[in-house]
């Protein structure tokens, strides 16, 4: 059976979706290269590890990614996942607007095409985000949106923050949702993909007749779209077919369904489980292909290690 954990130390580095599907950011330390690990239908299993190392760098200019040359070890209750070399090489904060210095990377990366948009994770739970025009509906996806829409298009990213700010000021629109908020609204509400899209419609008109949204380049031309199809290849299970398991948070084991933002659906003897990653990140991992390390108990939810 493949193995990816016998020779040498790999991290989960993130996530993400590309036109294979959702898939893993891997990080193999010892080799200094990251590389992508696609789940979608593929039965394995994931062990995580006290061990933490800096998930390494992201070039605002290229898009590349890569592992920290430095190999440097992480506290375990650091809040950070990247070292400080790391971090200055980098040079991203998402909270620009707030920040007293910005660095030369983000002021050049903040002078390009962004887009403001909504992110729909159930009724009455809409979101507002910016992001660079050039990531399309990723960002979207990483958060683990059931549907999205576009709702600004801008030269730089301060006139999107403009727009963003104006949004977040207006009842039922929130700037930031707990990824624990996410996963439960995941496990436990209902979703309808033309639901959510009439909602966004809604969303769209109401906003629209806000002055002070209008003035900050609100466009609502852009059609909401359910991204469902992203994340499973087709239409999203029904929340009653996800649960989440009881039982050890540091392995999970399945054929994966697929995977919404952070958040893995494995199927094990007919039942999907939801297990997030969000806690992973940065973490040394055992990744077991055609394994399963541990073993879901529909009812009364109980795992069990093998």
């Amino acid at each position: 059976m493949p193995r990816h954990c016998d020779d040498h130390a790999i991290v989960l580095a993130g996530y993400g979706f590309d036109e294979k599907g959702p898939y893993l950011s891997l990080n193999e330390v010892e080799d200094d290269e990251q590389r992508r690990y696609h789940v979608q239908g593929k039965l394995f299993s994931l062990r995580c590890h006290p061990q933490r190392l800096c998930v390494g760098r992201f070039d605002l200019e290229t898009g590349a990614k890569t592992p920290c040359p430095l190999r440097v070890e992480l506290l375990s209750d650091a809040k950070d996942d990247l070292c400080p070399a790391c971090q200055e090489a980098t040079g991203f904060n998402p909270s620009f607007y707030y920040a007293d210095f910005v660095s030369p990377q983000q002021r050049a990366y903040n002078l390009t095409p962004h887009v403001v948009y909504l992110a729909y994770f159930a009724l009455g739970y809409v979101k507002v985000g910016i992001t660079s025009a050039a990531r399309g509906v990723r960002r979207l996806l990483e958060q683990g949106a059931r549907a999205g829409r576009i709702v600004g298009r801008f030269d730089d990213a301060y006139q999107a923050r403009e727009l963003e700010a104006a949004l977040c000021a207006q009842e039922g629109i929130a700037e930031t949702m707990r990824a624990s908020k996410k996963l439960d609204l995941l496990a436990n509400v209902r979703y309808d993909a033309k639901e959510a899209v009439a909602a966004l419609d809604d969303e769209a008109v109401r906003l629209a007749r806000v002055e002070v949204v209008g003035a900050a380049g609100f466009d609502g031309r852009d059609l909401p779209q359910d991204l469902s199809r992203f994340y499973f290849g087709g239409p999203s299970p029904a929340c009653a077919d996800l649960q989440i398991p009881d039982g050890p948070a540091d392995v999970c084991a399945g054929r994966c369904v697929g995977m919404v933002g952070g958040v893995l659906v494995l199927e094990q003897q007919g039942t999907n489980y939801l297990v997030s990653l969000k806690g992973w990140e940065s973490h040394r991992i055992d990744l077991l292909e055609d394994e399963l390390a541990c073993t879901y108990d529909f009812a009364p939810q109980q795992m069990s290690l093998l």
